[in-house]
Protein backbone atom coordinates (compact mmCIF):
# COMPACT_ATOMS: atom_id res chain seq x y z
CA UNK A 1 0.00 0.00 0.00
CA UNK A 2 2.02 3.13 -1.59
CA UNK A 3 -1.14 5.55 -0.61
CA UNK A 4 -0.18 8.99 1.23
CA UNK A 5 2.42 7.88 3.97
CA UNK A 6 3.08 9.77 7.71
CA UNK A 7 7.11 10.70 8.06
CA UNK A 8 8.26 8.10 10.26
CA UNK A 9 6.48 5.00 12.03
CA UNK A 10 2.74 5.54 13.21
CA UNK A 11 4.67 5.09 17.09
CA UNK A 12 6.21 8.59 16.42
CA UNK A 13 3.15 10.23 16.10
CA UNK A 14 2.39 11.89 20.47
CA UNK A 15 -1.19 10.85 19.60
CA UNK A 16 -0.83 7.43 18.70
CA UNK A 17 1.87 6.92 21.42
CA UNK A 18 -0.28 8.16 24.08
CA UNK A 19 -3.19 5.84 22.53
CA UNK A 20 -1.16 3.08 23.17
CA UNK A 21 -0.18 3.34 26.32
CA UNK A 22 -3.87 4.28 27.58
CA UNK A 23 -5.09 1.17 26.06
CA UNK A 24 -1.64 -1.18 27.46
CA UNK A 25 -2.87 0.53 30.87
CA UNK A 26 -6.92 -0.07 30.65
CA UNK A 27 -5.65 -4.11 29.66
CA UNK A 28 -3.18 -4.18 32.48
CA UNK A 29 -5.98 -3.19 34.80
CA UNK A 30 -8.50 -5.02 33.65
CA UNK A 31 -5.96 -7.97 34.12
CA UNK A 32 -5.20 -7.10 37.48
CA UNK A 33 -8.98 -6.85 38.49
CA UNK A 34 -9.45 -10.26 37.24
CA UNK A 35 -6.71 -12.28 39.35
CA UNK A 36 -7.78 -10.28 42.53
CA UNK A 37 -11.22 -11.61 41.98
CA UNK A 38 -10.71 -14.78 40.92
CA UNK A 39 -7.97 -15.15 44.02
CA UNK A 40 -10.19 -13.42 46.44
CA UNK A 41 -13.04 -16.15 45.24
CA UNK A 42 -10.13 -19.28 45.71
CA UNK A 43 -9.22 -17.30 48.98
CA UNK A 44 -12.61 -17.30 50.83
CA UNK A 45 -13.42 -20.82 49.71
CA UNK A 46 -9.90 -22.05 51.37
CA UNK A 47 -10.78 -20.98 54.65
CA UNK A 48 -14.79 -21.09 54.58
CA UNK A 49 -15.99 -23.89 57.06
CA UNK A 50 -17.85 -26.51 54.79
CA UNK A 51 -20.93 -24.95 55.84
CA UNK A 52 -20.03 -22.02 54.66
CA UNK A 53 -18.45 -23.13 51.34
CA UNK A 54 -21.98 -24.38 50.28
CA UNK A 55 -23.15 -21.13 49.93
CA UNK A 56 -20.65 -20.34 47.57
CA UNK A 57 -22.37 -22.64 45.31
CA UNK A 58 -25.23 -20.07 44.14
CA UNK A 59 -24.42 -16.06 43.84
CA UNK A 60 -21.07 -16.89 45.71
CA UNK A 61 -19.58 -18.30 42.17
CA UNK A 62 -20.09 -14.33 40.71
CA UNK A 63 -16.88 -13.35 41.66
CA UNK A 64 -14.94 -16.36 39.92
CA UNK A 65 -17.15 -15.43 36.92
CA UNK A 66 -16.18 -11.96 37.04
CA UNK A 67 -12.87 -12.94 37.51
CA UNK A 68 -12.19 -15.44 35.05
CA UNK A 69 -13.92 -13.12 32.27
CA UNK A 70 -11.55 -9.99 33.25
CA UNK A 71 -9.22 -12.36 32.96
CA UNK A 72 -9.69 -14.03 29.71
CA UNK A 73 -10.42 -10.09 28.34
CA UNK A 74 -7.03 -8.72 30.07
CA UNK A 75 -4.78 -10.89 28.90
CA UNK A 76 -6.18 -10.79 25.19
CA UNK A 77 -6.15 -7.13 25.26
CA UNK A 78 -2.33 -7.55 26.64
CA UNK A 79 -1.57 -9.57 23.77
CA UNK A 80 -3.30 -7.87 21.28
CA UNK A 81 -1.43 -4.61 22.83
CA UNK A 82 2.02 -6.29 21.84
CA UNK A 83 0.85 -6.97 18.50
CA UNK A 84 0.48 -2.79 17.58
CA UNK A 85 3.09 -2.16 19.64
CA UNK A 86 5.57 -4.42 17.44
CA UNK A 87 3.32 -3.21 14.31
CA UNK A 88 3.45 0.47 15.13
CA UNK A 89 6.90 0.64 15.41
CA UNK A 90 7.48 -0.63 12.40
CA UNK A 91 4.82 0.83 9.87
CA UNK A 92 4.11 4.16 8.95
CA UNK A 93 0.48 5.84 9.04
CA UNK A 94 -0.97 5.35 5.69
CA UNK A 95 -4.52 6.59 4.17
CA UNK A 96 -6.88 4.30 2.93
CA UNK A 97 -10.32 4.82 2.03
CA UNK A 98 -13.28 2.93 4.28
CA UNK A 99 -16.32 1.27 4.35
CA UNK A 100 -18.15 -1.12 6.31
CA UNK A 101 -20.04 -4.53 4.25
CA UNK A 102 -23.03 -5.87 5.45
CA UNK A 103 -22.42 -8.83 8.53
CA UNK A 104 -23.94 -11.48 5.94
CA UNK A 105 -20.94 -10.66 3.45
CA UNK A 106 -18.40 -11.44 5.90
CA UNK A 107 -17.11 -13.24 8.97
CA UNK A 108 -18.93 -10.89 11.41
CA UNK A 109 -17.36 -12.96 14.20
CA UNK A 110 -16.16 -9.05 15.77
CA UNK A 111 -18.27 -6.62 13.98
CA UNK A 112 -19.31 -5.85 10.47
CA UNK A 113 -16.03 -6.52 8.07
CA UNK A 114 -13.76 -3.41 7.22
CA UNK A 115 -13.03 -3.20 4.42
CA UNK A 116 -9.98 -0.91 3.30
CA UNK A 117 -8.79 0.15 -0.21
CA UNK A 118 -5.29 2.13 -1.67
CA UNK A 119 -5.74 5.37 -1.97
CA UNK A 120 -2.76 6.16 -4.45
CA UNK A 121 -2.08 2.47 -6.07
CA UNK A 122 -3.77 0.48 -8.01
CA UNK A 123 -6.88 0.62 -6.10
CA UNK A 124 -6.41 -2.91 -3.79
CA UNK A 125 -9.22 -3.64 -1.26
CA UNK A 126 -8.70 -5.34 1.86
CA UNK A 127 -11.64 -6.92 3.91
CA UNK A 128 -10.60 -7.06 7.55
CA UNK A 129 -11.89 -7.60 10.47
CA UNK A 130 -11.85 -5.02 13.48
CA UNK A 131 -10.74 -7.58 16.56
CA UNK A 132 -12.20 -5.43 19.37
CA UNK A 133 -15.59 -5.10 22.06
CA UNK A 134 -18.47 -3.22 19.96
CA UNK A 135 -18.27 -0.31 21.96
CA UNK A 136 -14.43 0.39 20.58
CA UNK A 137 -15.24 -0.66 16.75
CA UNK A 138 -18.27 1.53 16.51
CA UNK A 139 -15.85 4.57 16.38
CA UNK A 140 -15.08 3.84 12.83
CA UNK A 141 -18.40 4.22 11.29
CA UNK A 142 -18.23 7.83 10.98
CA UNK A 143 -15.25 6.80 8.92
CA UNK A 144 -17.67 4.77 6.63
CA UNK A 145 -17.29 6.29 2.99
CA UNK A 146 -14.22 8.12 4.35
CA UNK A 147 -10.58 7.71 5.38
CA UNK A 148 -8.81 5.94 8.06
CA UNK A 149 -5.37 5.51 9.02
CA UNK A 150 -3.85 2.10 8.66
CA UNK A 151 -0.49 0.73 9.63
CA UNK A 152 0.88 -2.46 9.07
CA UNK A 153 0.40 -4.96 6.37
CA UNK A 154 -3.63 -6.19 5.29
CA UNK A 155 -2.26 -9.69 4.48
CA UNK A 156 -1.13 -10.13 7.93
CA UNK A 157 -2.99 -7.67 9.89
CA UNK A 158 -2.51 -4.71 11.84
CA UNK A 159 -3.53 -1.19 13.32
CA UNK A 160 -6.41 1.08 12.31
CA UNK A 161 -7.54 4.05 12.93
CA UNK A 162 -9.66 6.78 12.80
CA UNK A 163 -7.54 10.14 11.04
CA UNK A 164 -5.15 11.55 14.00
CA UNK A 165 -4.53 8.39 15.35
CA UNK A 166 -6.37 8.71 18.99
CA UNK A 167 -8.02 5.51 19.20
CA UNK A 168 -6.33 1.85 17.73
CA UNK A 169 -8.08 -1.08 16.56
CA UNK A 170 -6.29 -4.34 15.48
CA UNK A 171 -7.44 -5.90 12.61
CA UNK A 172 -6.86 -9.05 11.07
CA UNK A 173 -8.01 -10.55 7.22
CA UNK A 174 -11.54 -11.70 7.14
CA UNK A 175 -11.31 -15.23 6.65
CA UNK A 176 -14.28 -15.82 5.46
CA UNK A 177 -15.22 -13.03 3.63
CA UNK A 178 -17.03 -13.46 0.26
CA UNK A 179 -14.00 -11.73 -1.04
CA UNK A 180 -11.28 -14.03 -0.23
CA UNK A 181 -13.43 -16.72 -1.93
CA UNK A 182 -13.91 -17.47 -5.37
CA UNK A 183 -16.99 -16.58 -6.57
CA UNK A 184 -19.07 -18.36 -9.69
CA UNK A 185 -20.95 -16.06 -11.96
CA UNK A 186 -24.11 -17.92 -14.05
CA UNK A 187 -23.37 -17.32 -17.24
CA UNK A 188 -26.55 -15.10 -18.65
CA UNK A 189 -26.46 -16.40 -22.18
CA UNK A 190 -26.88 -19.82 -20.88
CA UNK A 191 -23.63 -20.91 -22.93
Amino acid sequence: MGSEQREGVALSLHATARALRVYRLRAVVTTVIGSVCTGAWFAVLSTAEDSAGEAWGGWGTVPLVVGIVALVIGIGALVLGRRMRRTLARHPWVTCSCRFRDPADGDGAWGPPLVIGDRAGDGTQYALTVVSMSHRWWHLHKCDGGDVWFAGDPAHGGVVSPPGGELLLWTRPSRLSRSSRPTRRANPAGA
